[in-house]
């Protein structure tokens, strides 16, 4: 008879709508025990961790219940290094696992991938990067299914996307949960009104839309493929406090001039082209931007660079909102875009 291997184990009791998002952080952070099978119930999950977190960290994780639990212990897995003699770079998005750089022996790294995560049914690796205004890619298709449209899980959400058609990023999944506990938490005591300038298949405002039922999204596209998923995921989601707007922002905008109090501005590459039409649309009182942008620090040392590249954001951010009283500004390092260059998020209140 098989005797399961079992350890008791600290670990992390956590809804599963933020379940997800812990692990992720748990992961980057060293924190959990990938050796220990997690634990799922009908409203919790049990994430096992390598150690109780200290005050600070528990704070910075946003985790209060911390238990003990008899875990079974996993057998240790064959790694992709071992299998093709280095490790590539790729991402998951559903089940489809996308290459991200150039590597050598690609079939052979495609079909190491498929026989290593069991729920991959396609790999494959970009032609291009992200596109023109509506923001689509290239992709080649190496192994699995011939198929770009996928569902990807997140937050306790469901997108149905086309990986070819629209842009997703799975490495902004932290982000997501934090700008929608933000609005989640405010909407506590105030309704708010949030617009998503670029939204998408909803990957921002669908989170906010379920978390903060009491108030409303306006989610806005360019890309017709964007919007028709975007409006599948709505129903995929079901939620009815959003509004779904294909258009181009500098056009559509003036049918939300002075309605928000909260936006998000998802668009690092040319964000700064659309603050004005931002400042416009929030309420004559002010409120709340989500604001992203990519910055360098080539001229900074080693261990200094996140941190320039940071206060270079705020300070030109500053700039650009002289005219503006900006109440507080917080900014930090969503992720690495390049060397020496980082996707920095910066929240903003206005007061006008």
């Amino acid at each position: 008879m098989y005797m399961k291997n079992t350890e008791i184990l600290p670990c992390v009791k956590v809804d599963k709508k933020r379940g997800e998002a812990i692990r992720i952080a748990l992961r980057d952070r060293k924190l959990l025990r990938t050796d220990a099978r997690i634990i799922s119930h009908a409203e919790f999950i049990y994430l096992p961790i390598t150690h109780v977190p200290n005050e600070h960290e528990q704070t910075e994780l946003d985790i209060t219940d911390i238990e003990t639990g008899e875990f079974e212990l996993l057998e240790p897995r064959r790694s992709i290094e071992e299998l093709v003699g280095f490790k590539p770079s790729f991402e998951i998005v559903g089940d489809i696992a996308v290459l991200t750089g150039d590597v050598e022996n690609e079939q052979l790294v495609a079909e190491a991938i498929m026989n290593l995560h069991k729920s991959i049914k396609v790999v494959a690796k970009r032609l291009s990067a992200v596109e023109g205004v509506f923001r689509s890619r290239r992709l080649k298709i190496l192994a699995g299914e011939h198929r770009t449209e996928t569902m990807h899980k997140e937050n306790g959400c469901r997108y149905l996307l086309d990986l070819e058609r629209v842009y997703f990023n799975p490495r902004l999944a932290r982000e997501r949960n934090r700008v929608a506990s933000l609005a989640a938490a405010h909407s506590k005591t105030e309704k708010e009104s949030v617009i998503d300038m670029f939204a998408g298949v909803g990957s921002f405002s669908i989170q906010i839309a379920k978390r903060a039922p009491q108030s409303y999204v306006t989610a806005i596209d360019i890309n017709p493929a964007a919007v028709k998923y975007l409006r599948e995921n709505i129903k995929l989601n079901a939620v009815s406090n959003i509004e779904a707007v294909r258009g181009d922002i500098k056009e559509v905008h003036v049918n939300f001039i002075d309605r928000a109090d909260r936006i998000i501005m998802n668009l690092p590459k040319s964000v700064y082209l659309f603050l004005e039409l931002a400042l416009r649309m929030l309420k004559p009182g002010g409120g709340v931007i989500h604001f992203y942008v990519l910055e360098s620090a080539y001229e900074a040392s080693a261990d200094k660079r996140l941190d320039t590249a940071i206060d270079k954001a705020k300070q030109k951010l500053r700039t650009k909102l002289k005219e503006h009283e900006v109440l507080w500004m917080d900014a930090q390092k969503v992720k690495v875009y390049a060397p020496y260059t980082y996707i920095i998020g910066i929240d903003v209140a206005i007061r006008e």
